[in-house]
């Protein structure tokens, strides 16, 4: 695995005091209808995905805040008024340039391509999902919300509903059918399989939608799936777990001092584990993937950057202050070029 190749999972617990008003904290599990029954874990078989995508996967459970299309960026920036925007940079160069400001007052997340359009949920529009076309032109609200977790996966549209009932329609919103009647998060369908975190219990399940067999992936809350290189790796309280593709050799890397979960990086055939210590610093632990047993290593950062999105090509980072307000952005390529820019303008 190159430097470049890195899966970052995105937190799903708020790091208190550090980025407050970002991060993603799941509803109060509702108690009503009973849990799955799921089968033994021995049967259950992890879906194969490529490099591409595994990153698509890690991308979209960073909330996809951000996109790529014919070498554009789109992304939430901000207006001449300072005020939140689905904005768009040429990338042609390598480095962003071209800034336009496509819709105003909008907080996109979970940003898909379908046709010559953006879908998008809009977070200061009460979560509805809407779509665009990538002038910014002729803008259409899909399906009122409050809505989460969009995806457009094979010309059909998932996310969860104002219930946190996952649902799939066409693109266009129309023959809505409900996948899971059952509040749930982090829904990602590949193939024939679906796997969720269960509201009401936090755990991670998979389901084959062709038998509709149900397995049991995890029994302690986990958080924010990413399949990669064939096992399924998750963060969970205190530490961050691994699964084998058979299900079987499950590995739990323990972080005694961070508080909470954490997002997790893999990278140069290491695990990196950025979150909160006891002592409230942001500290990042790494150890090697073909040594999990080695001691943990750690030093203390100067700022919290959250994977916007990432591709082969690319990886879009949020550079956060303190008080969870965005300072600016920056893009890496394949070479490990970097760029930090903010409001159309090229920090360094």
């Amino acid at each position: 695995m190159n430097k470049f190749t890195l899966l970052l999972i995105a937190f799903c617990l708020s790091l208190s005091g550090v980025l407050s008003g970002c991060s993603r904290l799941p509803s109060p599990p509702g108690m009503d209808k009973a849990a799955p029954e799921p089968v033994e874990v021995e049967d259950v078989v992890l879906p194969q995905l490529s490099k591409s995508e595994s990153l698509g996967m890690q991308s979209y459970m960073s909330g996809g805040r951000a996109i790529i299309i014919n070498d554009r960026l789109y992304c939430m920036d901000f207006d001449e008024n300072l005020t939140p925007a689905l904005c768009s940079y040429d990338l042609t160069s390598g480095k962003p340039e071209n800034f336009t400001v496509l819709i105003s007052d909008c907080v996109p997340e979970y940003l898909c391509a379908y046709g010559e359009r953006i879908y998008f949920i809009d977070k200061k529009a009460g979560g509805n999902i809407e779509s665009v076309n990538l002038d910014g032109g002729d803008r259409q609200i899909v399906k009122e919300g409050p809505c989460d977790f969009l995806r457009i996966y094979e010309d059909k549209m998932y996310y969860c509903d104002n219930a946190m009932r996952f649902c799939v329609s066409s693109p266009l919103g129309a023959g809505e059918e409900i996948i899971m009647s059952e509040t749930c998060y982090y829904p990602y369908v590949t193939g024939d399989s679906f796997i969720y975190q269960l509201g009401r219990n936090e755990q991670l399940y998979i389901k084959n939608l062709s038998t509709g067999i149900v397995t049991e992936l995890t029994d302690l809350p986990s958080y924010a799936p990413v399949i990669a290189e064939g096992r399924l790796y998750c963060t969970v309280p205190g530490g961050v777990l691994s699964i084998a593709a058979d299900g079987l050799n499950p590995l739990k890397y323990e972080l005694g001092e961070i508080q909470g979960t954490a997002e997790l990086a893999l990278r140069d055939d290491k695990i990196y584990i950025r979150g909160v210590s006891g002592g409230k610093e942001i500290r990042e632990w790494s150890f090697s993937t073909e040594n999990p047993k080695e001691s943990f290593q750690y030093e203390i950062c100067g700022n919290y950057s959250l994977c916007q999105y990432i591709d082969e090509s690319f990886a879009l980072y949020a550079n956060y202050e303190a008080g969870g307000r965005i300072k600016s952005y920056t893009i890496i390529d394949d070479k490990g070029g970097q760029t930090q820019f903010l409001l159309g303008k090229i920090l360094y």
